[in-house]
């Protein structure tokens, strides 16, 4: 069984995930629900500027389901404000909503070339150039960004999993069995409520299942 993810999942990379007792940063865009409240809320009173032009490509996304628009937005920003990296990583989730990774890819490189510090996009520019990277067949070069972001170890399993998926792709038997055990011990762990709201989460149990069944096929 191979694990599937939605477009919608690498915009959603973790809305502030706690995992082995960490709290991941949130890499979600602004209006993860779309809401109306929430879309109330975009009417910055700065018009015409890159907070503007930022707001109005949150509000073109999440509010209007309108990537293009979003698109547009955020270049404007981008145009007022060349060096943030905030309006490029939002506009390569934009990108990556149309099926343009290409393009999403060059904005989430230029992201990671200019990141601000830790506090930056630069962790969340990885893992989503990573799923462009596979959207495009370049599964070598993802697997370059996820190992990147789990360095000499990440309390992450999802980095894990879909390492080891890709790593079972090229047929690197080894390292996918290696990344999947990684990732079945905090999944487990989670779930035995470790953590306090593992059990509450079905789809950890889900990505427990999926891994066991995936070691089961290429132990078999």
């Amino acid at each position: 069984m191979k694990f599937t993810f939605s477009k919608s999942s690498v915009l959603a990379y973790t809305s502030s995930i706690v995992l082995l007792g960490v709290a991941m940063p949130m890499i979600t865009p602004i209006l993860a629900s779309g809401s109306p409240e929430s879309c109330k809320a975009l009417k910055s009173p700065y018009l015409y500027t890159a907070a503007y032009f930022i707001d109005m490509g949150h509000f073109n996304q999440e509010c209007e389901n309108n990537p293009l628009a979003a698109v547009s937005s955020f270049t404007q920003a981008i145009r007022l404000n060349p060096k943030a990296e905030e309006p490029y990583y939002h506009r390569a989730n934009a990108y990556y909503a149309l099926g343009n990774y290409q393009a999403a890819v060059a904005d989430y490189t230029q992201v990671i070339s200019q990141n601000t510090g830790r506090f930056g996009f630069s962790s969340a520019a990885h893992w989503n150039r990573a799923r462009a990277y596979e959207q495009l067949g370049e599964k070598q070069k993802a697997i370059s960004d996820l190992t990147r972001l789990i360095g000499d170890s990440s309390p992450n399993a999802d980095e894990y999993l879909l390492r080891g998926k890709l790593y079972k792709d090229l047929k690197s038997k080894e390292s996918a069995i290696a990344d999947y055990k990684t990732a079945e011990k905090p999944l487990q762990q989670y779930l035995n409520g470790d953590f306090g709201t593992g059990p509450m989460n079905p789809e950890n149990e889900k990505k427990l299942d999926n891994v066991r069944n995936e070691l089961s096929q290429l132990n078999s």
